[in-house]
């Protein structure tokens, strides 16, 4: 089987119906089983504190009551880190990713009429000028990433909804976008500067690979305690915002790679990955006569060796899905 192959016979896999003996006779079976699904391990990376499985089952409780489907939210960045190569459009890990939620949520959408709506809730609106990506860089990504979107919507259950939501919808322009983030970060400046903290050595890490350094920014000894100024501000502004949605943490249940928030199911990206699809690339892992799909984050990438191959998947298009790297 060669990579080709493997890609296609996964996701037409992902046409096929879901075999379960699970029956559930009322609402609370139906919460019950749902929970159950959503919590499997075969897909949870980390186990998952009695506190946070309330927040959960609350949020399917709710979904369930008011007759709509379970929903979920995934926030990320909206960009492809400008370090690799495939920047700034989507890649594998994309694609890769959006298959693993999709083998997730099939049993869900299985037991459950009204299914799954699932949001990718997009913080671009700060990377522009947290990050120094250009706008024109973001909008390819959001373009690239809508196909990949509706190159997969063939292979979903009917009621299984894929939609993004882009927080800079939730502003009038984005100049009011501007003033309100200062207004944030002159109020956490002043309350970090009654108690300052030094950054850690990972925030350092983490900022110093997402931020495409200028030289003016580079003359700035502070620089990296100003990106995570504005990091934390602005996430203290989308909790004042009054929300198109409800918090993440009353009506939706958020799917990550890892926790972050007390509603999160830590699903990773993929079987064997954690890594960031927007922050990495996808690539085929050999695995005897097969393959595994995988997701390598920029320190794995430095250390694997990988071959290209050449793929060609009618209806997939882009720069980035027209080979694919093939790790040992």
């Amino acid at each position: 089987m060669d990579p080709q192959e493997y890609i296609v016979s996964q996701l037409e896999t992902l046409k096929a119906s879901v075999v379960s003996d699970v029956k559930p006779k009322n609402d609370a079976e139906m919460i019950e089983a749902i929970f159950t699904a959503l919590l499997s391990k075969k897909f949870r990376k980390f186990s998952i504190p009695e506190k946070n499985k309330v927040i959960i089952r609350a949020a399917v409780e709710k979904n369930i009551a008011n007759e709509e489907p379970i929903k979920i939210a995934w926030p990320f960045g909206g960009y492809k880190l400008w370090r690799l190569e495939e920047a700034p459009e989507s890649d594998w890990a994309e694609l890769f990713t959006i298959m693993y939620i999709v083998r997730w949520l099939k049993p869900v959408a299985a037991l459950y009429p009204r299914g799954v709506a699932f949001t990718f809730w997009v913080d671009e609106v700060v990377i522009s000028r947290m990050n120094n990506i250009p706008q024109s860089d973001l909008d390819a990504y959001q373009q690239s990433f809508a196909k990949v979107l509706t190159f997969i919507e063939p292979y979903l259950p009917a009621n299984l909804k894929f939609e993004v939501f882009l927080e800079r919808s939730q502003y009038e322009s984005n100049e009011a976008f501007e003033t309100e983030l200062a207004a944030e970060m002159e109020k956490l400046a002043q309350t970090r500067a009654a108690n300052p903290q030094p950054l850690s050595d990972a925030a350092m890490r983490s900022i110093e690979m997402n931020v495409q350094l200028t030289p003016e920014r580079a003359k700035d000894p502070l620089w990296r305690e100003k990106v995570d100024l504005m990091h934390y501000a602005y996430y203290n502004l989308q909790e004042s915002k009054s929300r198109v949605r409800k918090a993440y943490t009353i009506e939706n249940i958020t799917a990550f790679t890892v926790f972050f928030e007390p509603n999160v199911i830590p699903i990773g990206s993929t079987k064997t990955s954690v890594a960031k699809f927007w922050v990495g690339v996808g690539a085929l892992q050999k695995r005897e006569d097969a393959f595994i799909e995988t997701i390598l984050s920029p320190s794995q990438l430095e250390k694997v060796k990988a071959i290209w191959e050449d793929v060609k998947i009618e209806g997939l298009e882009g720069k980035n899905f027209k080979k694919i790297r093939i790790v040992g």
